[in-house]
């Protein structure tokens, strides 16, 4: 602000001084004023770009040829009206849904015209001498439909020790695409805008929009909402006992070592919910008949602890056989 104002005194003071620069300065800018008002005092004709928006375009139709997108509207006024204009923004909405069928040119038309008193209203101070084109006929093909899978694609970071405690939930997660053969055909698959979060604790509850892989191609569905629960995990560790699967009766074999250690992670409210008895570690003897080994490898039946049990590691991986004589 002092910046401003000390270039505003310098200005002044310049134009105060009665040099013979500032005189000549102060000359060019009056001569340049009049100018601009003569000319713009006068009056001009001269053509405006009125921009046309299509809506209501039936989802199983798509245009056959590019339609239209600007009406030329020949028009008279004064020059400080079409300054005015250039810093306008206006635009003429033709409800495609409303048409009116022509037979003999297999196509539905528009007239111009017919929007006459809505364009004059808002060229307010012109004179509107023509329209062109007078007619518009729009000519649309049909859109096949095809039921596609919605997928999301995530980039998702957790705050250290949380975890997602439920599976990404899309809903819908199907959607119907209306769009020509040729490229609706091969598509199987419809990906959301990216979801990209970081730092996460609460649970993720947000409605992601549905990227279209072509604009003839369309959906009534415009986005879908994305559901994930997000719990504190903890870390368990837990000793457990191995047992030997397959081994013949009468044979009391040891294994070293006869305990192993286990971790994993569960969410703070579902640790409770936990047993030992989730968590089967087991090696098998047939493999002391096929390859003769005194080292066993360690397997867990994962079909035995639910869900709510995550990243399950344990240590070591492989164990020795002594076959007691």
């Amino acid at each position: 602000m002092k910046r401003f104002k000390d270039l505003l005194r310098q200005i002044l003071t310049f134009f105060y001084s009665g040099s013979e620069t500032s005189v000549i300065v102060i000359c060019f800018l009056l001569s340049t004023l009049f100018w601009v008002l003569i000319k713009f005092s006068k009056e001009y004709t001269y053509y405006i770009d009125y921009p046309i928006d299509y809506v209501d375009l039936p989802l199983d139709k798509y245009f056959k040829d590019e339609p239209v997108d600007n009406l030329q509207i020949k028009v008279k006024g004064f020059g400080f009206n079409f300054l005015k204009e250039v810093f306008t923004k206006r635009n003429l909405a033709v409800n495609v849904s409303g048409l009116t069928f022509d037979n003999t040119k297999q196509s539905n038309f528009f007239l111009s015209e017919s929007h006459l008193l809505e364009i004059s209203s808002k060229l307010s101070g012109f004179t509107i001498l023509s329209i062109e084109p007078d007619t518009l006929f729009l000519k649309y093909s049909t859109k096949t439909k095809r039921t596609v899978q919605v997928k999301v694609l995530t980039d998702v970071a957790f705050r250290e020790n949380y975890k997602a405690y439920s599976s990404l939930k899309v809903s819908p997660d199907k959607v119907d695409l209306f769009g020509p053969d040729d490229l609706i055909d091969s598509i199987n698959v419809v990906y959301t805008e990216p979801l990209i979060l970081d730092d996460v604790v609460n649970d993720i509850k947000v409605s992601l929009a549905i990227v279209l892989p072509d604009k003839l191609i369309s959906s009534p569905i415009k986005e879908v909402k994305i559901v994930q629960d997000v719990e504190r995990f903890t870390q368990i560790n837990k000793i457990v006992p191995i047992r030997i699967k397959n081994l013949p009766k009468g044979l009391k074999p040891i294994i070293k070592p006869s305990d192993i250690e286990l971790s994993f992670w569960v969410a703070m409210q579902d640790v409770d919910k936990v047993s030992d008895s989730y968590f089967d570690l087991f090696c098998d003897y047939n493999e002391v008949l096929k390859s003769n080994s005194s080292v066993l490898n360690v397997f867990i039946d994962k079909n035995k602890y639910p869900s709510i049990v995550k990243l399950v590691k344990y240590n070591p991986t492989t164990v020795e056989y002594f076959d007691l004589q």
